[in-house]
């Protein structure tokens, strides 16, 4: 037997959920917000708030790193619940989407390089359960952290057992940064911008659908055909 004695792992203020919430809320959700407030909104199709409405609850979804400011595609921020991470960046995240009034959901996707402890049957679990009482979710398609845009089935898997669609969507701006060494490329949105929130066709999964893998690929073509619209819009000139 091992005489070992593990480490505690290290804890304080920096490191404290409270402190991650105030990051969330406030400087993450603050910075979108003001974003938001100082930009115009451009939306493809132009009545894809009254597609949405019509298509709800139903099943929101973006690449990783993409979808920041999705919220403004539901007509009430409350009518969505965001599915992120237990990792601490993912608490930030939530924080910063309950900033605008939206729920959050414990949970993500298992990889090869994390397979336990993502909550993940959990989540789906509490996803139903949200969507039976007339919740949207917001979900991204990709797995953390594993980099190349493979879309998980358990977005099909969800559609399927919800009878709900799942919308593509994409959201970008004029001026932008996007973290390209990041295995998510996340696009930071910056203020005084043309925002750009664009959907696609819906995609149904019927309950009696034994394979997902076709659906999972064409989310996958929708989510990279939605991305190139909406950097497209983003950079039109007037």
């Amino acid at each position: 037997m091992s005489t070992e004695v593990s480490q505690p792992e290290k804890s304080g203020f920096f490191q404290s959920a409270g402190f991650r919430r105030f990051l969330g809320w406030h400087v993450l959700g603050g910075y979108l917000r003001f974003s938001s407030a100082t930009s115009k909104f451009v939306y493809d199709p132009p009545n894809a708030h009254d597609i949405s409405a019509d298509l709800m609850p139903a099943i929101f979804c973006c690449w990783h790193g993409q979808g920041m400011l999705g919220m403004k595609l539901v007509p009430v921020a409350e009518q969505l619940s965001i599915l992120t991470s237990r990792h601490p960046d993912g608490q930030i995240v939530a924080a910063a989407a309950e900033s605008f009034g939206c729920s959050s959901i414990d949970g993500s996707g298992a990889s090869f390089k994390q397979d336990e402890g993502t909550g993940g049957m959990a989540a789906m679990r509490e996803m139903l359960r949200e969507m039976k009482r007339g919740q949207s979710i917001g979900i991204t398609a990709d797995i953390p952290p594993v980099p190349g845009r493979n879309v998980s089935d358990g977005i099909a898997l969800l559609a399927r057992f919800s009878g709900r669609p799942i919308i593509p969507y994409a959201v970008s701006s004029s001026r932008r940064t996007v973290l390209e060494n990041v295995w998510d490329k996340m696009q930071i949105n910056h203020p005084f911008s043309r925002m750009t929130a664009c959907i696609d066709e819906p995609i149904w999964v019927p309950k009696s659908a034994k394979d997902l893998e076709p659906y999972s690929k064409e989310l996958a073509m929708k989510l990279d055909r939605t991305t190139a619209r909406a950097f497209e819009l983003a950079d039109k000139k007037d």
